[in-house]
């Protein structure tokens, strides 16, 4: 006898519920069906109201102005667990088909539901629907990106693929080698010491139309002449082409050796 006044109280907090949800308010809907479930668990009811409160809360959160599938199903954002989404289909399904769940706006969520599972279940749909939440999460990923690449083709200079530009440490003169020579032991035509052919990044600045001058590269003041030594043809930086590459060179048949790794 003693559990016939809770249930009746816990039927008339369910009624509340329901008129909150006539009424679209889903907070009060919800808060009422929580108390009858306190006071009596095992109503019938409560859990229907529930699950149509918590998937008609979903889709008005939606994300980026799409609907997020994820929370509909109760499931965490990009879930690649499609066993889980299946199974919690199939609960709230269960909950909000309209033959079983009489109450307001069951048939609505029940087709939000299914809207989820279709969008979900099928590979292609999910793929792309991951795809955008990363894309509209991130706006930035894929400019940086592009911007990035953008940056690096700009860096590249024209001999990059074919050549490379290396120093000789000792006196700092510049020279132009095909790149195979890269990591190779070179000997300077200046000071005639040996040096390890480091490819460089970058070149000290060139002064258009002067034949001669003075900068800073890095923290070392360089001079520079243009034309190469023994030739009254002037050129940048002492470039070399493939006539003019000593002869203590490795010859076009052997392949040049790198430097052992520093121990």
């Amino acid at each position: 006898m003693q559990d016939e006044p809770r249930r009746a109280e816990a039927e008339r907090l369910l009624g509340i519920a329901e008129d909150f949800l006539k009424n679209r308010d889903l907070n009060g809907s919800r808060d009422f069906a929580i108390l009858a479930q306190k006071i009596e668990p095992l109503i019938e009811g409560s859990d229907q109201v529930l699950a149509i409160v918590d998937v008609i809360s979903a889709a008005h959160k939606p994300l980026n102005g799409n609907i997020e599938w994820y929370t509909i199903l109760q499931v965490d954002r990009l879930c690649q667990d499609i066993d889980l989404i299946k199974r919690n289909y199939r609960r709230l399904a269960l909950f909000l088909h309209p033959d079983k769940n009489y109450f307001t706006l069951a048939d609505f969520a029940f087709k939000l539901v299914s809207d989820a599972w279709e969008q979900l279940s099928d590979p292609v749909k999910k793929a792309k629907y991951d795809y955008n939440i990363i894309t509209q999460s991130h706006p930035h990923v894929e400019k940086e990106e592009e911007s990035k690449t953008e940056h690096e083709d700009k860096s590249l200079v024209p001999w990059e693929n074919n050549t490379l530009w290396t120093a000789c440490p000792y006196c700092y003169y510049l020279y132009e080698y095909p790149r195979v020579y890269e990591d190779c032991s070179l000997r300077c035509q200046n000071c005639e010491k040996t040096f390890h052919g480091v490819a460089l990044p970058s070149l000290p600045p060139l002064v258009p139309g002067r034949e001669a001058y003075y900068c800073t590269w890095g923290f070392f003041p360089m001079g520079f002449v243009f034309g190469t030594p023994n030739s009254n043809t002037k050129r940048p930086l002492q470039m070399l082409n493939s006539t003019e590459i000593p002869s203590w060179n490795p010859s076009p048949q052997t392949e040049p050796q790198p430097l052992p790794p520093r121990s």
